[in-house]
């Protein structure tokens, strides 16, 4: 069962939009160059992103996976 969850268009999406949102708020992370800076980060708007990312990803991974059947 678990193999056919990490196999579906949706896990795959998922991953997808996750890295995306990961990648965008690694541009901020390299500019950094204090731990203070880290530490004023606005954590909750990078969480709520890589949160949106994941929801966005897989919905669109299972639209997609619709579209082509």
């Amino acid at each position: 069962m678990l193999a056919n969850f990490i196999h579906s268009p949706a896990f795959h999406g998922a991953l997808l939009g996750w890295a995306t949102a990961a990648r965008i708020d690694f541009k901020a992370f390299r500019s950094w160059k204090s731990f203070t800076e880290a530490k004023q980060y606005n954590w909750n708007v990078a969480l709520w992103n890589w949160f949106e990312g994941i929801v966005y990803g897989a919905l669109g991974g299972l639209g997609l996976q619709q579209w082509l059947s």
